[in-house]
């Protein structure tokens, strides 16, 4: 039996035609018809002419609610249609070549085309896909509100992306950071920032700068802090100066700043496990999702019984269709180092569920129930294990024992709003309407309230205003440009 443990991908989009014809006893309204899509074409060739065929060709908005993927052909052509028109980055990534990220606006004007050139890498091997010298190639202008960009707050790879630079900011506290030692009252703060202030005009120093960057990010004042982190960096590149900075870039979504400040770490500090963990996660908020995986899983070989490159590849297996590249193998080690730790258990069952290669046979089947199962015996509140038992009773056709693992998994997180869907989708099946019609009305509730607090979060995080100083004409990097 085939089955995935799918995230909620599908979900908002199906919600309303599944259930609303049993309730309502009609069908669900025709979607309204498409407006005509916009469609890229173009050709890739490196610096001597030659086409590049076999080229991931990436086109994504900015949050990465849209993407488009495609290859160039023998003669280095593609093509990807999108929808709907704004402001798009197009990735380019091919083997032996230096990545290429050029935002584009759509539609294009009348005869402009999209050909593209890309550079070989050094000795022919691929680059990071960020580079950074010792001179930063940006300025952090200002910032802006968030809520400009019109953010989705139900967006599972936004969100993801968000609990990663999250996590990876607290990660700060590791590597003599002083950020806990501070004073919580606004008025201590305050005084502490003026004695710092008065100390550094005395004896300019790192330490006092990055300790002055986590006051200026406690007082709310974020392009302060940045350029005080940015000084400690030039001052002393020393390991925690480099993430204190790359994590400020990075929690005020300065991307691609940010990727190329822990490219720049990981060269300076390369047994640096936290700072390729902060290199996954600007990745995966880039739509490099595959290199994202591959930098946190470098970081579990620095460290293999330290929990948290484990915990970020999972949070990043959460909301993906299929295993990425090196995720199983990790994991599996994962499991087998903690067999009594829930989240082990559960995110190796996660992984092999969504592996390329499962081939659905009772066996990993079973394998899976037992992991999950196990870690439910380990954390009886372990909602999303439940959950994804659930799923898995469901793809085998058992309703009663999707039911009642559906059910655990409302009882211990009643904000988990898959599990509430799925559960619906259960007593429709069996006939139980009026039960489907309020999982169906608790699924609506919940997604709304995590929308509003996702947005709650965003309106109290400023973002950053990054202007690039590359040779060409100057562009400007805030996640806030027209949303497609």
């Amino acid at each position: 039996m085939n089955f995935q443990l799918h995230g909620r991908a599908y979900i908002r989009a199906a919600a309303l035609f599944v259930l609303l014809g049993a309730f309502v006893g009609s069908s669900p309204a025709e979607p309204s018809h498409p407006s005509r899509p916009i469609r890229i074409e173009g050709t890739l060739r490196d610096t001597s002419g030659s086409p590049v065929s076999g080229a991931s060709i990436l086109l994504a908005g900015h949050d990465n609610s849209v993407r488009q993927e495609a290859k160039t052909d023998e003669a280095g052509k593609f093509a990807i249609s999108v929808r709907r028109a704004g402001t798009y980055v197009l990735r380019v990534e091919k083997a032996g070549f230096r990545p290429l990220a050029k935002p584009v606006t759509l539609p294009f004007e009348h005869g402009e085309g999209c050909d593209l050139v890309l550079a070989r890498a050094e000795g022919g091997k691929s680059a990071e896909p960020f580079e950074f010298s010792d001179q930063a190639n940006f300025t952090v202008a200002g910032v802006t509100d968030w809520t400009a960009a019109g953010g989705h707050g139900s967006d599972s790879s936004l969100r993801t992306s968000e609990s990663l630079a999250r996590r990876a900011r607290e990660l700060t506290s590791e590597g003599s950071s002083p950020a806990s030692g501070l004073p919580g009252d606004r008025e201590d703060l305050i005084r502490r920032r003026d004695e710092l202030h008065a100390m550094l005009k005395k004896a300019d120093n790192a330490d006092g700068h990055r300790e002055l960057g986590d006051v200026e990010e406690r007082l709310n004042d974020p392009l302060a802090a940045e350029q005080e982190y940015e000084r400690a960096r030039q001052l002393d590149p020393s390991e925690p100066n480099y993430f204190a900075w790359g994590t400020e870039l990075l929690l005020h979504r300065a991307i691609q700043p940010a990727a190329q400040v822990f490219t720049a770490g990981i060269k300076a500090h390369p047994g640096s496990e936290r700072m390729l963990v902060g290199l996954g996660a600007a990745l995966y908020a880039s739509g490099l999702y595959s290199q994202a995986a591959e930098r946190v899983c470098a970081a579990s070989d620095l460290a293999p019984s330290d929990r948290t490159p484990y915990l970020f590849l999972g949070k990043m297996l959460e909301t993906s269709p299929e295993t990425l590249s090196c995720m199983k193998e990790k994991l599996a080690r994962f499991a087998e180092a903690r067999p009594e730790d829930a989240a082990a258990n559960y995110y190796y069952a996660l992984a092999l569920s969504k592996s390329a290669d499962n081939s659905s046979s009772p066996a990993l089947t079973e394998r899976v129930q037992r992991l999950l199962e196990k870690s439910i015996r380990i954390d009886p509140k372990f909602a999303e294990a439940y959950l994804q038992l659930g799923i898995l009773h469901a793809a085998r056709g058992d309703a009663r024992q999707a039911a009642s693992a559906l059910e655990q998994a409302t009882h211990a997180n009643p904000d988990l709003a898959e599990a509430h869907f799925r559960l619906a989708q259960i007593y429709k099946k069996t006939g139980e309407f009026s039960k489907a019609r309020q999982e169906f009305d608790a699924h609506q509730r919940v997604e709304k309230r995590e929308a509003d607090a996702a947005e709650s979060k965003r309106r109290q995080i400023q973002q950053f205003v990054v202007v690039f100083k590359d040779p060409g004409p100057s562009r400007r990097e805030t996640s806030v440009s027209a949303r497609p």
